[in-house]
């Protein structure tokens, strides 16, 4: 298992060091983010998940729509995610720009003004009043208290989906949400054949999704439905775009790529085409990562 673990961490920091030999304005970021995945890989084996029953109401549900988990009654690994939260906080913590910041969250944990049960509940349901409020009395970015949150519970949630991922039919399910955890995308990909698939921002499952659909609004209507490049900078990374609900989702082209694909590091690593996006008037569609610390 720690072999494993040591071997998916170097393929990881070996993605992150080749996107930033592309995108060496994206360095700080992606430094930061090699941390946190490290941290996240290394505490991964701690987190303890109940067993979910997967019956025939279950499974009904599954083909109406519905996910095999609901969020908010599933059991919180506090004690694991709190230990990943303060490594999280160590890791911002040695970024010079970032050092207050991490120290008002710290000393928020210490006096209890912020309480970690809250904390994950929060980024669980995906609901922010309690991010949102927090984050507003220790003067503290929003995105990037929700991404400490949310990297802290990532690994349980991560780990329910690799139990659960055989009860899914990819045939079955189109829907732009996840079936697991019932999170948004983040990410799409397109790979051989050109299947399209979306990454859930939670869990990390992927599952097949139509080319030309929206996952946010689900229009198929193709006049609605448009991508654009950046200029320069190839053909693996682009963005699909949807007129009528004014969203978007970046996406990666994996044929037009040589190594790994790591998708947060895709994500985190094209920030310049959220920029493009949002000139455009453009509104991102699930979860965000930038603005993290900077």
């Amino acid at each position: 298992m720690e072999d494993k673990s040591n071997n998916t961490i170097e393929k990881l920091r070996k993605r992150i060091d080749s996107m930033i030999e592309e995108r060496p304005s994206h360095k700080e970021v992606l430094e930061f983010l090699k941390e946190v995945m490290t941290e996240q890989y290394k505490i991964k084996p701690a987190f303890k998940t109940t067993p979910v029953t997967i019956d025939e109401e279950k499974m009904k549900g599954l083909t109406e729509g519905s996910s095999l988990m609901e969020r908010r009654d599933l059991n919180l690994d506090t004690a694991s995610a709190s230990r990943l939260f303060k490594r999280l906080c160590k890791v911002l913590s040695r970024r010079k720009e970032a050092s207050e910041v991490a120290m008002r969250i710290t000393q928020a944990l210490r006096s209890k003004e912020m309480i970690f049960s809250e904390l994950f509940k929060d980024a669980r349901a995906e609901e922010g009043d309690y991010i949102s409020a927090t984050s507003k009395r220790l003067k503290v970015k929003e995105e990037l208290l929700s991404f400490l949150a949310r990297n802290s519970i990532k690994p349980m949630f991560e780990a329910y989906a690799n139990e659960l991922k055989g009860h899914v039919d990819q045939e079955m399910w189109w829907r732009g949400y996840c079936p697991i955890c019932g999170s948004l995308p983040f990410i799409a990909e397109l790979r051989e054949e050109g299947e399209r698939f979306l990454v859930c921002s939670l869990c990390s499952f992927e599952w097949r999704f139509m080319r030309l659909k929206c996952p946010f609004c689900e229009t198929e209507d193709h006049q609605e439905l448009r991508y654009f490049y950046a200029e320069g900078r190839g053909k693996a990374h682009r963005v699909d775009v949807c007129e009528k609900c004014k969203r978007y989702i970046k996406t990666v082209d994996t044929r037009e790529m040589a190594g790994n694909v790591v998708p947060i590091v895709e994500d985190m690593g094209t920030l310049y085409l959220d920029v493009l996006a949002k000139k455009e008037g453009y509104m991102r569609g699930g979860i965000t990562h930038g603005g993290l610390i900077n």
